[in-house]
């Protein structure tokens, strides 16, 4: 690949996250509960999207090889490791070549190759989206609220990890000092015109940042496990009952409940956190695909998993 086709690849990705980031933003803004929709295969869409907007022909053919050869290349640190190591065990499983096998050869089957880009841009979804949802459902007000509330609340999860994040220890005259020091850009003590805030507002943004200092902002294994594997519920048609089935299979409880809930209320469950399970009715004995792959599949380190979107709070130092 020329370093022209590399640069090119790169921004095409870095502005297809980044429509994908404001389009699940503004989703989640104005969703309701039962409205909100999760992995949808939207950065994939963007992707797309934005390589017909570069080039015409086959050169959209060549633009989406570049793309897959720049997001699965391993010396690229990106933040989605995960994700790329999720994509080739999915490629292992269906008996297809590695990422890198696939990449060093001239590409013979556009199926596949579009095939590989699906997969990989749903596993960065899958990252992205829990990284969101996880914020998102113990800070609405940060999304829901006016302008200035939302501001409030943001600001407020900022303060909450002074002791984790900002901290600063200097020595001065012999003596330990402790302070903080935050970005500019982050407009803490004004809202988004630059306004300091009220002493009754800054008393809210500080009373908000004492009850969040204790959040963590994560949640069971078996959420997680739905949440990383969803891109193969999707994508191969998993219904409810197979799911529920495969969970039982990997885990032998869970605080939440979820094992003993009848297929019905286990999609319901799924459907109020923006994940809906689309599969049709089969038979009892049909084994979905790529069951084994995901039953025994190694999710990542919740300490070193991050998005974009909710990255600050889920990644831990």
């Amino acid at each position: 690949m020329s370093k022209k086709s590399s640069f090119h690849s790169g921004k095409t990705w870095l502005e297809a996250l980044s429509d994908f980031d404001n389009e699940l933003h503004v989703h989640v803004e104005k969703g309701e509960r039962d409205q909100l929709r999760f992995q949808t295969g939207g950065l994939f869409r963007s992707l797309t999207k934005r390589i017909k907007g570069e080039a015409t022909g086959k050169q959209q053919w060549a633009a989406m090889v570049y793309c897959y050869r720049f997001v699965t290349d391993a010396s690229r640190h990106l933040g989605y490791d995960h994700a790329r190591c999720l994509h080739g065990g999915e490629m292992a499983a269906k008996g297809l070549s590695s990422p890198r096998s696939f990449c060093s050869r001239p590409v013979s089957s556009l199926n596949e190759l579009l095939f590989r880009v699906r997969s990989i841009a749903s596993w960065m979804e899958a990252q992205e989206s829990l990284s969101l949802w996880l914020v998102f459902k113990d800070l609405r007000q940060a999304w829901r609220g006016n302008i200035d509330q939302r501001a409030r609340a943001i600001q407020a999860v900022y303060l909450s990890k002074l002791p984790k994040k900002f901290l600063i220890k200097t020595k001065y005259r012999d003596r330990e000092v402790i302070t903080a020091r935050f970005s500019e850009g982050l407009r803490i003590g004004t809202n988004y015109s630059n306004r300091p805030w009220t002493d009754r507002q800054w008393k809210n943004v500080l009373e908000q940042a004492s009850r969040l200092t204790e959040k963590r902002y994560d949640c069971t294994e078996l959420e997680r496990w739905v949440w990383w594997c969803y891109p193969v519920f999707r994508r191969y048609g998993w219904n409810a009952r197979q799911v529920l089935e495969c969970c039982c299979e990997r885990f032998l409880e869970d605080p939440t409940g979820l094992l003993d809930k009848n297929e019905v209320d286990f999609r319901r469950y799924w459907m109020t956190r923006g994940l809906r399970f689309a599969g049709i009715k089969q038979k009892l004995d049909r084994t979905p695909p790529l069951k084994e792959f995901v039953r025994d599949v190694e999710l990542p380190n919740p300490e070193r998993m991050w998005g974009s979107l909710g990255g600050f709070l889920t990644k831990r130092n």
